[in-house]
């Protein structure tokens, strides 16, 4: 495509013009004339002006019209005709307003009206919409005045649809790859640091026990056990999430469908993160409203509510207590994490499900966190179709709802 014309080319072009200045005046006092106009023979238009001045716009590559004062095209190139999809004859006369859009419309008519009235040159990017497809396009606008004061304006159009696109696809993919770096620092950041601290903690206590097993009580050396435990299984539930996190990220997750019993999958669910709550002793009980069975991925739901739960653990005081309740809803079930821990601000709140924003807290008994877990059961959840909600109160605790329809779309 040639460059986009100079205001110089298009001097040369209106000098052009110049010379059929007298053939210019009579067509510019018909269009005015709209009786005279009416009955104007476009054909012989056609012939007698259109032919030979529009010979010196088809060798340009954008499309180039003028206009008379009241918009109405009095001379278009061929590449005109074509970006309108409309003959000569079907054009001349016509301000084309009324093939667009009213908000294109508008536009373009008022864009005419100011250049025409003021004489400033109008340099814009726009939408013009014909036969529903939508174009991109840069025009340029000028106004000419004849020596008989009549005013007209001169303008060239250039479809810049396809390098708009292209621009936007690399700004997408230049997104995209932000996203990735920041998942990929973010992932470095988690195994470098985060995952040092349990195995630390691991590694210490084993030694321990080994060195001096002889020296300890028993209720010395059972609490140490149950210590590494814990964590191990705090350890195991992070490297799963790196996992599944890995994999969403990447878009290798697949959602598998299948008709559960959600009371028996919270309950095995309960029954695992039982033993971590036991460590605080904290109660967590379950409550089952209604016997229901829905369509989802078992597997993700169990990786979410395992890392609700345990993070209601993790926030909540020895001694504290978890309330998991699950219940039928319009539409779908609701499930409910509730504990009577720590809490949380509205500003944590506000960031909580946002791996790259929300600050690593220590737990009531200085478990470490990443914030991964929240961010992945959101994550998990939307997937399943569902939404996830939080209430929370500094020093009165927080609840996780969880809302998920009775059947996946891709479910059978």
């Amino acid at each position: 495509m040639k460059d986009k014309p100079t205001r110089q080319e298009l001097e040369i072009q209106i000098s052009e013009l110049k010379r059929q200045n007298e053939e210019l005046k009579s067509i510019a006092i018909d269009f005015h004339e709209n009786e005279r106009f009416n009955t104007f023979d476009k054909e012989n238009l056609k012939e007698v002006y259109v032919a030979p001045i529009a010979s010196i716009f088809n060798n340009m590559g954008d499309s180039v019209f003028v206009k008379d004062d009241q918009s109405r095209l009095v001379l278009v190139n061929d590449a005109f005709c074509e970006l309108f999809q409309l003959t000569r004859a079907e054009i001349i006369g016509k301000t084309l307003a009324e093939n667009v859009p009213i908000d294109e419309r508008e536009s373009f008519l008022k864009i005419d009206r100011a250049v025409l009235t003021e004489g400033i040159e109008n340099i814009n990017e726009e939408t013009l919409t014909i036969n529903n497809e939508t174009k991109i396009i840069s025009t340029r606008k000028s106004r000419f005045i004849d020596s008989n004061g009549n005013k007209f304006l001169v303008g060239a159009i250039r479809d810049i649809t396809e390098k708009k696109n292209a621009e936007k696809a690399l700004k997408e993919n230049e997104n995209k790859y932000r996203k990735l770096n920041a998942t990929k620092d973010k992932l470095l950041s988690i195994i470098a640091h985060d995952l040092r601290s349990p195995f630390n903690n691991i590694i210490g206590l084993s030694s321990l026990l080994q060195k001096r097993s002889d020296s300890f009580e028993d209720k010395q050396s059972e609490k140490y056990i149950e210590i590494i435990n814990s964590t191990a299984k705090e350890t195991l539930i992070l490297l799963d999430n790196l996992l599944n996190w890995a994999k969403s990220q990447t878009g290798e997750l697949n959602i598998k469908s299948e008709k559960i019993s959600l009371s028996k999958t919270i309950e095995q669910v309960i029954s695992l993160e039982n033993k971590l709550a036991a460590t605080k002793e904290i109660l967590l009980k379950y409550k089952c409203l209604d016997e229901i069975k829905i369509c989802t991925d078992q597997n993700i739901l169990k990786i979410v509510l395992r890392n609700l739960i345990s993070n209601a653990i993790k926030f909540t005081k020895n001694g504290g207590k978890i309330n998991v309740v699950s219940a039928k809803r319009e539409g779908g079930i609701e499930i409910s994490i509730e504990d009577d821990g720590v809490g949380m601000s509205k500003k944590t709140v506000e960031n909580l499900f946002d791996i790259y924003r929300t600050k690593t807290l220590l737990g009531t008994a200085n478990e470490v966190g990443t914030g991964l877990g929240l961010a992945l059961s959101k994550e998990f959840v939307n997937k399943l179709g569902g939404e996830i909600s939080v209430i929370s109160e500094v020093g009165k605790g927080s609840k996780f709802t969880i809302f998920l329809p009775f059947k996946l779309n891709n479910s059978e």
